[in-house]
């Protein structure tokens, strides 16, 4: 949206306190002059840029709630092109009025005196659409140089601040100013994937979204889990996630969850990480009705990381995946950080958001994505070739190098080249007879950063599923 049209979107609108008021008559004069007894709508539901959560039917319900003051009992409504819908407000003016079953998509809401029809109210891009939860640390609040954009050509897509207002969607997603819930405050958050990621989402399902970021830099995954003590307290980052949830509708598609590199750190282990994954996924089940999807670790600074803390974190993410704790996110091991752990240029942030597309339309939304290849098992001839056959969800490996990959002999590492045989092959070619047992590895440590590693051979490009010391059994054996 242009500099321009935001101006005139945002003159639509009054803002006092924590109420929007607008105030239209017949030649009246400003609001601010306007006497105490002219008659007056106030509406504090919907806002401009309002989402509200659509159901499984892919309808929604909108809120319409304010204060009438000197129009009778009578007011009216409608959103976008319907006929106006009468209701009736309390005595005192109040009203509450609940629009049920619209479809999704974005429209602006009016109310209006049924004897005044001059009074009226509007709120621009109110949509009915999808709501996603943004938790976790420093790349989930973003840490990009550059701010991003989303686009799309008739739709605008939202952002519930961290000021709790409704908003347009605009970096810093995270920024942390005129921040209410001061626990998860980010003061270095800057561009970030998730503008990039709602172009993906509003161009595969034409509604509109909306993200609530709740992440903060540095978080172990310890003070995401719920508290025993004080298991809602707004102090905690799980309470104030939960806070937010109720504080847009109680209601959201998802929440998508990018953490795991303080842990990694401080060398949880892959049990205890998992565990609380699971505890994680189990709460906000419980609590808000939303599925946890947990993103997989990416690159990272081998001078504060190491190889063994960072594969812990991946293969607990992998295996909460494969349980069924948590829906499985992006896997992010082989794009190059050169040596950092943020997300901090655009072509990465990219590349980022398109994986995060890919997770949430399969594990959330339900539509077809191409499936990551997973190992189904690796030989070795005895001589100079392993074979690995990868499971491709019907489809293939995309042709070529294939990068990345590590095979041991012993612990030690051998010298080997590889590349894509068959649709569902990957052959290693060694430099010499190797002595037993065989291990290969992909995803573990840097070994893939910036690799051509084995993917699908989809525009999606998804990678292999990460496997470390994954056993090579010997042809005859």
């Amino acid at each position: 949206m242009t500099v321009s049209r935001m101006k005139t979107a945002l003159a639509l609108v009054v803002v006092t306190s924590a109420l929007v008021t607008l105030v239209v008559a017949a030649a009246a004069p400003p609001a601010s002059a306007a006497a105490p007894g002219d008659p007056s709508l106030r509406l504090v539901s919907p806002r401009p840029y309002q989402v509200f959560q659509r159901g499984d039917d892919g309808r929604g319900e909108i809120l319409v709630a304010g204060r009438a003051v000197g129009l009778g009992s009578k007011l009216e409504a409608r959103w976008g092109d319907e006929p106006w819908a009468p209701f009736a407000c309390r005595p005192d003016g109040a009203f509450a009025l609940r629009l049920r079953a619209r479809p999704a998509g974005q429209a602006t809401l009016q109310v209006r005196g049924a004897a005044r029809p001059d009074i009226v109210v509007s709120r621009p891009y109110v949509g009915v659409g999808d709501i996603y939860v943004v938790a976790g640390q420093s790349n989930a609040s973003g840490r990009g140089t550059s701010t991003n954009w989303y686009t799309h050509p008739v739709l605008r897509a939202a952002l519930f601040g961290n000021d709790d207002r409704w908003k347009e969607l605009l970096d810093p997603v995270d920024g942390a100013a005129g921040q209410v819930d001061r626990v998860s405050a980010d003061p270095q958050a800057g561009g970030s994937v998730w503008p990039l990621l709602a172009t993906e989402l509003m161009a595969a399902e034409g509604v509109p979204v909306a993200f609530v970021p709740c992440a903060k830099g540095t978080s172990p995954i310890g003070r995401w889990v719920e508290d025993a003590w004080a298991p809602h307290s707004r102090s905690t980052l799980y309470g104030s996630m939960l806070r937010r949830v109720r504080a847009v509708g109680g209601r959201v598609r998802a929440v998508l969850f990018w953490q795991g590199e303080a842990d990694a750190r401080k060398f949880t282990s892959r049990e205890a990480y998992a565990a609380a994954l699971r505890s994680l996924a189990a709460a906000l089940a419980q609590d808000c009705d939303a599925p946890l999807v947990a993103a997989q670790i990416g690159d990272y600074d081998a001078r504060r990381y190491t190889r063994a803390g960072i594969d812990a974190i991946r293969l607990a993410q992998q295996q909460a995946w494969r349980a069924g704790w948590a829906l499985a996110g992006p896997a992010l091991y082989d794009i190059d950080l050169h040596g950092r752990a943020h997300f901090i240029g655009w072509d990465d942030e990219l590349v980022a958001a398109r994986r995060w597309a890919a997770a949430v339309l399969t594990a959330v939304l339900h539509r077809e994505v191409p499936s990551a290849p997973r190992l189904k098992r690796a030989r070795y001839d005895g001589g100079l070739t392993v074979t690995l056959r990868f499971d491709c969800g019907g489809a293939a490996l995309r042709p070529g190098e294939a990068g990345g990959l590590v095979v041991r002999s012993a612990g030690d590492q051998l010298q080997v080249t590889a590349s894509v045989t068959a649709t569902e092959t990957v052959t290693l070619l060694l430099a010499a007879p190797a002595l037993l047992p065989l291990t290969v590895s992909l995803g573990s440590g840097r070994e893939a950063a910036g690799r051509p590693v084995p993917a699908e051979g989809s525009p999606w490009a998804l990678p292999a599923r990460v496997f470390i010391d994954a056993p090579v059994v010997t042809v005859g054996e």
